[in-house]
């Protein structure tokens, strides 16, 4: 869809900003900004004489024919799968909820460190779309909210000044707060104040000296977007500006000792250091991007840029009297739902119906958590390509690696720079070359026997896993 107006526009066409003057403009000047910012970032690791192939909608329009290519992953996170198992994994994903000072990736730092971080919460959810389960008295599950709406979307509606590509306060918006406060007490509940959405004190992180968010702005981890209710995405790594970030960075084309070209999703992930390799989203995003790059074509997302979740697919969903759920049980509240760019959908059986969506079963299954519907939902952004074989970059070597154990030969630890070493537990998931340490060689059979005796041991709940209290 091409830019209306010459801007990029609000996610999936949400109409919020319309009526506030100048807004639909300050968002497009804040994602032109992102993408500019990216793209000089890019330039930087290209080798000489290779201009950088994502490019500005706006200011930079390519000529068609383009070349749409939707990029689509499911909804549940596949760390969890691979850290806990089932149903180890759908325990945390609906009930557990960490501090901002606790990473829910055990191989990176905690996002943020002082005392204000260890009362704010997020679900470790980190596939770009988010739940929240309600259950009744007899423990049922009667209603499951997903959302893929960015945190930035609702920092601009209410009027603050969205962050650059390095968290400094930079792209100034207008919004109405009052619009906020009604969007709460509309899908959240009644008793939302405007107090209980904004920052009661400068958020500083103590580690960097950084103020991350400023008293008197919109507050993403609001208690009515993480222990009360959920209105947007709220994991740290799932936001607009990453996303941007991601497709354009993807766009590098890497090589291994052998200067073959590295192609594989989670493997171009930790060569260019560009996400998390244990997402689906990520390394599919990655990978993807990086064939049009191959192709040399000029890249870049469709407006309007967004996560969203594009459909649910209810087949094997049925009722106590084993017929086919309808499909109005799930229920899209924003977004667009025609052109499948849903922003905001209610999983609930109607009243009328007699029975909740805890009686219902999936693939003979009743659901007994959120992520048994999350792993029917597809999540997507869409890319765009244009001018194929209008550049033909060259390769640079891999600045990245991973490094996995044998007790977890399955989880990939977060990207780091070609020159560390990995531990000496550890070794490099991907022999790229230049691993100070030679530790590329693959785990022994007595090793990897090992390795799934423990991921089977993990794969049962732990206590670890306690129900989160709220506070």
């Amino acid at each position: 869809m091409p830019a209306s107006s010459g801007r990029y526009d609000p996610p999936a066409f949400m109409t919020d900003f319309d009526d506030i003057p100048g807004q639909l403009e300050a968002w497009s000047n804040a994602m032109s900004g992102w993408v500019d910012e990216i793209i000089a970032q890019v330039e930087q690791q290209l080798a000489p004489g290779s201009p950088c192939q994502f490019y500005n909608l706006v200011t930079n329009p390519q000529p068609g024919p383009l070349l749409e290519q939707e990029v689509i992953w499911a909804a549940f996170p596949k760390m969890l799968r691979v850290l806990y198992g089932i149903p180890g994994a759908f325990e945390l994903a609906d009930d557990k909820l960490y501090p901002l000072s606790q990473s829910s990736d055990p191989s990176r730092a905690p996002f943020y460190t002082g005392p204000i971080w260890d009362t704010l919460f997020y679900r470790p959810l980190d596939e770009y779309c988010e739940w929240r389960v309600e259950k009744n008295d007899a423990g049922k599950i009667v209603r499951v909210t997903f959302t893929s709406e960015p945190p930035e979307y609702w920092q601009a509606l209410h009027g603050d000044t969205l962050a650059d590509m390095n968290g400094d306060p930079k792209y100034k918006t207008v919004g109405d707060p009052k619009k906020v406060l009604d969007l709460y007490r509309e899908l959240i509940s009644p008793d939302v104040t405007l107090d209980d959405l904004r920052c009661p004190i400068d958020f500083v992180d103590q580690t960097t000296g950084q103020t991350i968010y400023f008293k008197g702005c919109y507050n993403p981890y609001n208690k009515w977007n993480s222990t009360h209710g959920i209105m947007h995405l709220g994991q740290p790594n799932n936001s607009i500006s990453a996303e941007v970030g991601l497709g354009a960075l993807a766009t590098v084309i890497f090589h291994n000792a052998t200067t073959a070209p590295v192609v594989i999703g989670e493997a171009l992930v930790c060569a260019g250091r560009l996400g998390g390799p244990n997402r689906t989203s990520d390394p599919t995003i990655s990978a993807t991007v990086n064939d049009l790059a191959r192709l040399g074509a000029a890249i870049t997302l469709r407006n309007p840029v967004g996560l969203y979740m594009d459909s649910i697919n209810l087949t094997g969903f049925e009722d106590p009297s084993g017929q086919q759920i309808p499909s109005e049980f799930f229920k899209v509240v924003r977004g667009d739902e025609k052109n499948r760019l849903i922003e905001r959908a209610v999983f609930e059986v109607p009243k009328s119906e007699g029975y909740v969506a805890g009686d219902i079963k999936v693939a003979g299954v009743p659901i007994r958590y959120g992520g048994q519907i999350a792993e029917n939902i597809k999540i997507k952004l869409v890319g765009v390509g244009s001018s194929i074989g209008k550049f033909r970059n060259s390769s640079i070597p891999a600045i990245g690696q991973c490094c996995v154990s044998p007790a977890q030969p399955l989880f990939l630890r977060r990207p780091i720079d070609i020159a560390t070493s990995c531990d000496a537990t550890m070794y490099s998931a991907f022999a790229w070359g230049g691993n100070p340490q030679g530790s590329s060689l693959p785990p022994s059979r007595d090793q990897l026997k090992m390795a799934n005796a423990r991921l089977a041991a993990a794969a049962r709940p732990r206590p670890s896993l306690a129900r989160h209290r709220m506070r």
